[in-house]
């Protein structure tokens, strides 16, 4: 049995969220540990909170088990906690700032004089916990709102230039970080694609049924994006929308790209 839809009052810890996505799924841990191609007693340590998934893994559990994209983020229950989490994703963005960083560690993140080691386990057990935290809390901030557009029988294409488009714009800055920061950057890109194909499987109307043009679509979609904002100074976004328009009604063999008289 597979649940597609997750009450947000029974989103505990991630060690008791592992044991929950189990029986609801009705699997052992034998079961669910061959689904994700690990030992068993590797599921047993995460239910008992000796050790954490990681960031890949729980991306992995969110797909394979067609769970929210939120199931594993732990909500703030107080302003005060709202206030610090913002504290520790403000240390954490400046931590990417800086050029040819290493892959973060939460003492490194603690450098920063405004959050201390002892905050940032207060929420998170260790680094991976906390860049799926990012990446989402990054996500709801650009407010991807496409389902109601792809309800309406919108044409995607349209979708992602005239709607898509502006919200990655407006955050640009931080996903230049989350494109160019090698240690986040192929989570990030996994949790988008992962995002972009379950909203789109569930219109599978707006862009034809076939699955291997869905996984087409999302990889050329994602991959604009990715060249787009991966630029130190990403072009304006009206140029942004005008080159996709012309690249989409455009045969390959006449992109600027193939034929340098275009």
């Amino acid at each position: 049995m597979v649940i597609d839809i997750y009450d947000s009052e029974i989103l505990y810890g991630i060690r008791k969220k592992i044991k929950l996505l189990r029986k609801l799924n009705d699997l052992t841990q034998h079961e669910l540990a061959k689904s994700l191609y690990v030992s068993y007693q590797l599921v047993s340590k995460w239910e008992r909170n000796i050790s954490s998934p990681t960031f890949e893994t729980l991306i992995t559990m969110t797909d394979i088990y067609h769970l929210p994209m939120v199931f594993f983020n732990s909500p703030s229950t107080s302003e005060t906690q709202t206030y610090e989490k913002e504290k520790i994703f403000t240390a954490f963005t400046e931590y990417m700032l800086q050029p040819d960083s290493d892959r973060p560690t939460i003492q490194t993140i603690s450098v920063n004089e405004n959050v201390t080691e002892q905050m940032i386990k207060k929420y998170f057990n260790n680094i991976d916990e906390l860049m799926y935290a990012f990446i989402f809390y990054t996500d709801q901030q650009i407010k991807l709102e496409v389902k109601n557009h792809i309800r309406s029988n919108k044409n995607i294409l349209a979708i992602f230039i005239e709607d898509v488009a502006p919200l990655l714009y407006s955050k640009r800055l931080e996903l230049n970080l989350l494109y160019t920061r090698p240690y986040i950057k192929i989570y990030w890109i996994n949790f988008i694609t992962s995002k972009y194909k379950k909203i789109l499987s569930n219109h599978a109307t707006t862009i034809g049924k076939n699955g291997i043009e869905l996984d087409y679509a999302i990889r050329i979609l994602t991959s604009f994006i990715e060249t787009w904002l991966s630029q130190s100074n990403p072009e304006p976004l009206e140029d942004f929308q005008l080159r996709i328009e012309k690249l989409t009604t455009t045969t390959i063999n006449q992109w600027p790209i193939f034929n340098r008289s275009v």
